[in-house]
C-alpha cells in the first residue's frame, strides 16, 4: 500500500486493521461460498473478524484460541446430545464438562469462554452436521485472516519504527542533559522524558506488526536488532526517571552545580551515542567506549571528591544519583555488547552463504 494513500484513507477512518478485517472476511465469505455452497458462510467471516489482530502473533494465537474451544466444545456437545434433549439439564452437563476440563487443563481464558458459546450452539444444531461446518469454516476464516494479516502491512513499516526508536533515544539524552537546570528548562526536560516514552512505546507496538510478514521477511534480522535496542532505551527511560526524582530532592545548590551539568551531560552523551550507533544510517564520529570511560571518570572523580566536602546525608542523596547514572552506563555497555556481538556472527554467516553460492555454481560448472 502506498504511504500517502494509508494516510489519506485513515483520515477518514479507513484504517490499516479496518482494511485488514474488510478483506479477511470478505475472501472468507467467498471461499467458503465457492467451496461448500450456503452452508453456514456465516463462520468463517466471523473467525476472520474476531482474530484479526495488529500483530500476526496475536492472531495465531487468537486463531489457535479460537479452534480449540470449537473443537472440545464440539467433542462435549456430540457427547452430551446422544444422550440428553436440549433443556437446562443438557446445557448444565455440557458446560460443566467442557468448562471444567478446559479449565482443568490450564487453557486460555479466550478458548474457555469458547468451549461454552461452541457447546450450547452445537447442541441446538445437532441434527444438521453443525459442528463439521463449524471447524471446517472457521479454520478458513483463520487462515485467510492470517494470510491477510501477513500481506497488509505499513507502508515503509521498519523504516517508520526506527526513527521513533530513534526519536525516543535522542529525546531521551535531551530530558537526561537538560535535568539539572532550573524553571523552564527543568519542565522542557520533563516533557522531552514523557514524548520519549510514547516514542518508544509506539515503536514498540508497531515493531510487533512488523513481525512475521512476508515484506519484512528479509531484514528479520534488523528487526530483531531493533527490538532489542528498543528494550534497553525504556530500560534506560526508567533510570532516567529515577535520576529526574532524585535530583530534585537534592538541594538548589547542588542540583544546579557545574559539576552536576557535567557528569550528567557526559551520560546523556553515551545515551545519544547510543541511540545514534544502533538506529542511524549514518557513522558516529566519536567513540562509545571512550565516551562511556570518559562519563564513568567523571562520575567516580566527582563523587570521590565530594565526599571529603559534603555531610553525610548529602552524600547519601548524591550517592542515589550517581548510583543511578552509573547502572544508564552500564546498561548502553551490555547493549553495545550484545550489538558488536552479533556483527561477526552476521560477517560469519554471510561469508558461509557466499561459500555455499559459489560451491553450487561450480559443482554445476563441473
Amino acid at each position: 500500500m502506498n504511504e500517502g494513500l494509508q494516510d489519506r484513507l485513515e483520515k477518514f477512518g479507513l484504517s490499516l486493521y479496518m482494511i485488514r478485517v474488510t478483506l479477511a472476511a470478505s475472501l472468507s465469505w467467498l471461499a467458503v461460498h465457492t467451496l461448500y455452497g450456503d452452508s453456514y458462510l456465516y463462520f468463517a467471516p466471523l473467525a476472520a473478524i474476531l482474530i484479526t489482530q495488529g500483530s500476526v502473533k496475536a492472531s495465531l494465537e487468537k486463531g489457535v484460541y479460537r479452534m480449540t474451544g470449537i473443537v472440545l466444545g464440539g467433542i462435549v456437545s456430540l457427547i452430551v446430545g446422544r444422550f440428553f434433549d436440549v433443556g437446562a439439564l443438557s446445557i448444565l452437563l455440557m458446560l460443566l464438562i467442557g468448562i471444567g476440563v478446559a479449565t482443568a487443563c490450564r487453557i486460555n481464558i479466550q478458548a474457555i469462554s469458547q468451549v461454552g458459546v461452541t457447546s450450547v450452539l452445537a447442541l441446538t444444531f445437532y441434527n444438521d452436521h453443525y459442528i463439521e461446518w463449524r471447524v471446517a469454516e472457521t479454520l478458513i476464516g483463520v487462515v485467510i485472516a492470517l494470510i491477510i494479516n501477513m500481506i497488509i502491512v505499513p507502508p515503509k513499516g521498519f523504516v517508520k519504527v526506527k526513527g521513533l526508536a530513534l526519536e525516543g533515544g535522542l529525546l531521551l539524552a535531551d530530558a537526561l542533559s537538560g535535568q539539572t537546570g532550573g524553571g523552564r528548562e527543568a519542565v522542557q526536560a520533563g516533557d522531552a522524558l514523557t514524548r520519549s516514552a510514547s516514542l518508544l512505546a509506539k515503536s514498540e507496538l508497531q515493531q510487533k506488526e512488523l513481525h512475521y510478514t512476508l515484506t519484512h521477511y528479509h531484514c528479520r534480522n534488523e528487526l530483531r536488532g531493533l527490538t532489542q535496542t528498543t528494550a534497553h532505551l525504556k530500560k534506560i527511560h526508567s533510570y532516567v526517571k529515577e535520576i529526574r526524582a532524585e535530583i530534585a530532592l537534592l538541594p538548589a545548590h547542588y542540583a544546579a552545580a557545574d559539576w552536576m551539568a557535567e557528569v550528567v551531560t557526559a551520560t546523556a552523551d553515551c545515551i545519544a551515542l547510543y541511540g545514534t550507533k544502533a538506529l542511524a544510517d549514518a557513522e558516529c564520529q566519536r567513540s562509545l567506549p571512550e565516551s562511556l570511560r570518559r562519563a564513568r571518570d567523571l562520575q567516580l572523580a566527582w563523587f570521590s571528591e565530594l565526599q571529603g566536602q559534603c555531610s553525610l546525608t548529602s552524600i547519601r542523596d548524591l550517592g542515589a544519583v550517581f548510583s543511578h547514572l552509573n547502572r544508564v552506563l552500564e546498561e548502553i555497555e551490555q547493549a553495545d555488547y550484545v550489538v558488536m556481538s552479533a556483527a561477526p556472527q552476521k560477517a560469519k554467516a554471510g561469508a558461509a552463504h557466499a561459500v555455499r553460492f559459489i560451491q553450487k555454481g561450480l559443482s554445476h560448472k563441473l
